[in-house]
């Protein structure tokens, strides 16, 4: 599978940020020796028991530490999944304890009945989602979400197979509670309904079918949580409220709310808008990241990280960085320090605190001294001087190695590693 060359890295390519990437080059040859080279990390050595393994997965040993993420692979019963970065493992180790539940469910006979029962029912539009899984569901993060944000909106791309005779009224009823029956189906559970796992969202998508099409009779007992299970959302900080409102809302829903919290902090209409449509982001990536930034109450020009994310995210780790990046801030901002502004370092979101403190937070798995972590300490240390020398403070959500935070130090930088440790030990 070939991964995505994710927006951090691509800021850091083009600007400076890319101080902490893997495979960078050392600005002078003359003094390559004096920088660091990113091991290559061991599962068994830096994830807590349950995410290294588990009843249906096994975290393979080997990982590699590339574009600011740890990059994992998830061996289960159930097939491989790539998890790039800490935050993406947790949340795929939940989803494999979602989906095997979920087999489970779909064993029984009472499943089995309801299959039959839904087969001779009228509910065509969502038993098009079921039956064509190759096309609707093979790409949740384009296909699948896609469809389910134009839910409501335009209603005649709903189910291929009906003919214009049909009530465009009717077709939008069945989908409405097709798709709140599959959101009931994931809160339960704990994962995320946008989630990118396509085999999830086979298991989900028939269990919402059943139910909705065929009676099965989903109830809270149906899926008892144990384990990892409930973990899916934790991976984009999402508040319990905010996990609520993405499995009450309907995607066109959650749009309009997120528009108008985009527009009320300080985003443009078209910044608003090319966010809202970027599909890297799902309704949950946009509700969460959304969520964040209005949480920096009264913190100036929140707007650049809005256009910044939208015009710059491509993929999934683009948006868990926006997300994360945008989390951590919250939790500095609510914590320790009193955001005043966010000032961009390129396309980079810098925090200024009110005391003049440069605030960097990073959604980082394992940052080293690099020759470009130096070109960036400089152009931090720039930026403070221009504040008034307050100070700076280096946020990261995962582990900063020893002469990372030496070299920082040294230079009057305060560092805070593990701010979200996620699988971490």
């Amino acid at each position: 599978m070939k991964r995505a060359f994710p927006f951090c890295l691509s800021i850091l390519v083009g600007a400076i940020v890319q101080c902490f990437a893997q495979n960078d080059q050392p600005a002078s040859r003359g003094n390559e020796n004096s920088f660091e080279e990113l091991p290559e990390l061991k599962a068994s050595e830096i994830l807590k028991p349950e995410f290294l393994k588990g009843p249906h997965f096994t975290v393979r040993e080997s990982v590699p530490t590339s574009s600011g993420m740890n990059q994992f692979v998830i061996d289960s019963d159930y097939g491989v999944f790539d998890a790039d970065g800490n935050a993406m493992l947790v949340q795929r180790v939940g989803e494999v304890a979602a989906i095997a539940q979920l087999k489970d469910v779909s064993r029984t006979d009472q499943f089995q009945q309801s299959l039959v029962t839904a087969a001779k029912g009228p509910y065509n539009a969502a038993k098009n989602v079921v039956q064509d899984p190759g096309e609707a569901l093979s790409s949740a993060g384009k296909g699948l979400m896609k469809f389910m944000r134009r839910t409501g909106e335009t209603v005649k791309h709903v189910s291929r197979g009906q003919t214009e005779k049909d009530s465009e009224g009717n077709k939008a009823e069945e989908m409405i509670g097709y798709t709140r029956t599959k959101r009931q189906v994931a809160a339960r559970l704990g994962v995320d309904p946008y989630s990118t796992n396509p085999v999830l969202q086979k298991e989900l998508d028939g269990i919402a079918w059943a139910s909705f099409g065929g009676g099965f009779a989903f109830s809270a007992a149906t899926f008892p949580i144990g384990g990892a299970v409930g973990l899916g959302l934790t991976a984009t900080s999402v508040s319990k409220t905010i996990g609520q409102l993405i499995n009450e809302k309907s995607p066109p829903e959650l749009k309009a709310i997120n528009r108008s919290t985009l527009r009320a902090i300080g985003a443009s209409a078209k910044d608003a808008e090319r966010f809202l449509e970027n599909a890297a982001f799902t309704p949950t990536h946009q509700t969460a990241f959304v969520h964040h930034l209005k949480a920096l109450d009264g913190v100036a020009n929140r707007g650049a990280f809005v256009r910044a994310a939208a015009e710059n995210s491509s993929s999934e780790a683009d948006a868990l960085f926006c997300v994360q990046t945008s989390a951590l801030l919250t939790k500095i901002y609510a914590e320790q320090k009193p955001l005043a502004r966010i000032v961009m370092l390129g396309d980079f979101p810098v925090a200024v605190a009110q005391d003049g403190t440069v605030v960097v937070a990073l959604q980082w798995d394992y940052a080293a001294w690099t020759a470009r972590a130096a070109s960036f300490t400089n152009q931090i240390q720039e930026l403070a001087h221009q504040s008034g020398n307050k100070g700076v403070l280096v946020a990261l959500s995962g582990e900063a190695s020893p002469r990372l935070q030496q070299e920082l130090r040294s230079r009057g930088i305060t560092v805070r590693d593990r701010v979200s440790s996620g699988p971490l030990k």
